[in-house]
């Protein structure tokens, strides 16, 4: 039974089954007080404890070790205190080999399997696994890319921070706020700066704001994506403008094919040609309102910035009067975000990869129930990151002493089809 035991500070004394648990009783080897309070060691003893702590399941079976645990009492200050226990993590009443173990098993699965396999409860798990991530990611700091990746996704309904690594399709990090002052403090002392030499961000002034006074050779790119969607929002307002006008059950046919105007002609599937084309036999007028919103795309079929620039004077010249209050998104992008929307053209970035956070961000949020965003981000984090070298960021000095030296490990990043095969595969 000591080989069952397997640790090294106690020894077993005897074992017996209680309902379908194991019990072994255990005792330490040295004895001694769990820390000193006074310059004179004088201890004495003060009676005892019986203590459960959980260990590592043997063949299914719950396991428990239970100590006898000696108190002391300090001859000195009066102070009481427990024997230590090397081989116990007190925190949370188990052995500190059963904590590495959940450790590691609730990064590689979810939390519900983690606490399945080590026969302990999920939430359990999540207080570990929390504690567990805030350590190994304390001072962390995400590498900074050539051209990096500024957009916000909406996690459990709230806007949520991301950045990545767009050439490399690596999601770097995720943060809780994209208030203004949030991100200056959270790039404000991040290293490596001076090396991006593209941001790829949506249409929100204060991003260009920071990326101007943080990311000095920096140039910035207004997402493609983001300034092709203001043409959906237009054709989705004609939409519903032009249902007011029609019978009940023509509306809800038209409301039921909401996606379908969305659609791109060029890319889209037969089923759904043959789907626009009978609507516009049905309603001409959402056609030429179609046609608009697959202009503006084509814009970007532009090769160079000069043919760019005068398809929107085209644009913006023939939209009809009657379509530009709809339109208003795309008119405000071309004439606000013109120059950065240019910007495309000579670095031919999109934040494309961010794009594709929409899927699995749904799927980490419905396979991982009950996980918050630090919980995500971690799991992310320590399961995919390729975790770089340490870097130093100089000597932190108190009072009159020598200081400490400070360091940051780097973050490379999450590679997105990494975890999207995580996911796929249930196991995230």
């Amino acid at each position: 039974m000591s080989d069952l035991l397997r640790l090294k500070h106690l020894e077993h004394v005897t074992d017996y089954e209680e309902g379908d648990d194991l019990i072994i009783k255990a005792r330490s080897k040295r004895p001694s007080p769990e820390r000193q309070c006074c310059l004179l060691v004088n201890f004495v003893k003060n009676g005892r404890k019986t203590m459960r702590f959980r260990d590592e399941p043997n063949r299914r079976q719950t396991v428990f070790i239970e100590i006898d645990r000696q108190r002391f009492k300090c001859k000195e200050c009066g102070k009481p205190m427990y024997e230590g226990l090397p081989d116990i993590d007190t925190r949370h009443d188990m052995t500190k080999k059963l904590l590495r173990r959940i450790q590691k098993d609730a990064i590689e699965w979810p939390f519900n399997q983690a606490a399945q396999v080590n026969g302990v409860d999920a939430k359990q798990v999540e207080r570990i696994f929390k504690d567990y991530a805030a350590k190994k990611l304390k001072g962390y700091v995400p590498s900074m890319p050539r051209v990096l990746g500024m957009d916000e996704k909406y996690i459990q309904k709230k806007a949520r921070f991301i950045i990545g690594d767009i050439e490399r399709g690596d999601m770097l990090d995720m943060q809780p706020s994209r208030r203004v002052l949030d991100l200056n403090r959270y790039f404000g002392s991040m290293p490596g700066r001076d090396n991006v030499e593209v941001v790829c961000q949506d249409m929100w002034r204060d991003y260009r704001e920071i990326t101007k006074r943080l990311f000095k050779n920096a140039t910035v790119v207004i997402d493609k994506y983001h300034v092709q969607r203001t043409s959906n929002r237009g054709v989705e307002a004609i939409r519903r403008l032009f249902q007011q006008d029609v019978s009940k059950s023509e509306r809800i046919h038209l409301k039921n094919k909401q996606k379908v105007f969305l659609a791109r002609w060029e890319t889209a599937k037969p089923f759904t040609r043959n789907q626009l084309t009978a609507l516009f036999t049905f309603f001409p007028e959402l056609k030429h309102a179609y046609e608009w919103k697959e202009a503006y795309y084509e814009i970007y079929d532009a090769t160079s910035k000069a043919e760019a620039n005068e398809r929107m004077d085209q644009w913006l010249r023939d939209l009809p009067p009657v379509y530009r209050r709809s339109f208003k998104p795309s008119i405000d992008a071309l004439n606000n975000w013109r120059p950065w929307i240019l910007n495309y053209w000579d670095h031919l970035q999109t934040n494309a990869y961010v794009e594709s956070l929409n899927n699995l961000i749904g799927r980490m949020n419905m396979q991982g129930v009950g996980y918050d965003l630090e919980t995500l981000r971690a799991k992310a984090l320590l399961k995919h990151g390729r975790i770089g070298e340490e870097i130093r960021l100089g000597i932190t000095r108190e009072g009159h002493g020598h200081g400490a030296l400070r360091t940051r490990r780097i973050i490379m990043g999450v590679p997105l089809s990494t975890l999207e095969a995580d996911l796929a595969a249930g196991t995230f």
